[in-house]
């Protein structure tokens, strides 16, 4: 069904977007060691934004399998 197609593919995005923080936590923890603090900062808070809209997606989810 389009709902369930719907769901599928957000599924997919979430898992996609937890792949994509971490691999730009792996890279903070590059440029941290590069000696670059300001970078590393700048990048987790990228990844803590990534994570925020994870959940934010997973709360639709579970709102959508209820439904």
């Amino acid at each position: 069904t389009p709902m369930e197609e719907l769901v599928a593919l957000m599924k997919y995005m979430a898992g996609h977007n937890a792949a994509h923080a971490k691999e730009l936590a792996d890279l903070a923890v590059q440029l941290e060691k590069a000696g670059n603090r300001v970078a590393y900062e700048q990048v987790m808070a990228a990844v803590s934004d990534f994570e925020k809209g994870n959940m934010r997606l997973s709360m639709v989810l579970a709102g959508l399998k209820e439904a």
